[in-house]
């Protein structure tokens, strides 16, 4: 038999677990919001000190580094000697395409970077809408994550995504009518734009065919676009090697030597870019530290 009060205990026993059990949840929800706030607040303060930056400034551009962990991380220390105020990656940061575990790796083995870090998606980074939905989760970067910018002082920087799913190699639809809006060169005295795939590529080159040359009318519409909003520099990754050409006063730098296998003759290496005023500074530095290619880029006429 029940003892007289025992419904009463057990039902109190059940209030006291229900509020423990309550307190545990919104305890660790609020940790949880902790973070995203905190890590929201702090791309916040970094994208303000970015904007409101005055004088010269200097950044890293490199790429392809998925499976060269050792070369990548000696990059990154040659790299900060020279004191960047970011970095931009260009894209396939990991092996296989959204995988969480992948993620945390690369995060690891990129945290001494210690200033802003900018992402572009590549081939490697995302293949499918699952794989996107894990880039935004692990990402915390400006807009929508996938595409998206933010300045320097007067310099603009874009971050475009050419592997959109079902978009493969095409910059087109609400990504290019977001480009047009975003490309003002009366509102910025340098603009550079940052992507995965090439727009340009030789014949015999490993991706001919597999970058935005896939599609030439929809490419050459994007560089005659590069080429009315004057921009400066237009940066990529996918084919592993380094590569610059210029195009309609447009420059065209391939860097996608982070650390990947190589294709032909070419060097595992970053790209230095410092601006000064209307002078832009590229160095390009290989895994030894060996400076191997130098120019300067001055700020394409207005036609």
């Amino acid at each position: 038999m029940m003892k007289k009060g025992g419904r009463s205990k057990v039902k109190g026993q059940g209030n006291r677990f229900f509020f423990c059990f309550l307190t545990l949840t919104l305890g660790l929800l609020f940790l949880l919001l902790s973070g995203v706030l905190s890590a929201s607040e702090k791309l916040n303060k970094e994208l303000a000190a970015l904007k409101a930056h005055k004088g010269p400034f200097s950044f890293i551009v490199m790429g392809d580094n998925r499976v060269g962990d050792g070369i990548y991380k000696t990059l990154i220390g040659l790299a900060l000697k020279r004191n960047p105020d970011f970095f931009v990656n260009t894209g396939d940061q990991i092996v296989t395409p959204g995988e969480p575990g992948d993620w945390d790796h690369f995060f690891e083995i990129s945290k001494d970077i210690g200033v802003p870090h900018f992402l572009a998606i590549g081939n490697h980074s995302v293949e499918d809408e699952g794989d996107e939905a894990v880039w935004k989760e692990k990402m915390d970067l400006p807009g929508n994550e996938l595409y998206y910018s933010w300045t320097v002082g007067s310099s603009l920087f874009v971050v475009l995504d050419t592997h959109m799913p079902g978009r493969e190699f095409r910059i087109e639809g609400a990504q290019l009518e977001w480009l047009k809006r975003t490309l003002d060169p009366e509102r910025h005295d340098h603009q550079f734009v940052f992507l995965h795939a090439p727009l340009f590529l030789n014949k015999g080159a490993r991706h001919y065919g597999e970058s935005l040359d896939r599609y030439p009318k929809l490419r050459d519409e994007l560089e005659d676009l590069f080429e009315k909003k004057r921009v400066t520099m237009v940066f990529s990754g996918h084919e592993h090697k380094y590569e610059k050409r210029n195009v309609d006063g447009v420059w065209y730098v391939i860097s996608g030597g982070g650390g990947q296998r190589l294709y032909g003759r070419t060097f595992c290496h970053f790209v230095l870019v410092r601006v000064d005023g209307s002078r832009v500074e590229v160095k390009v530095v290989d895994k030894e530290g060996i400076l191997q290619d130098e120019f300067f880029v001055h700020p394409p006429l207005d036609k």
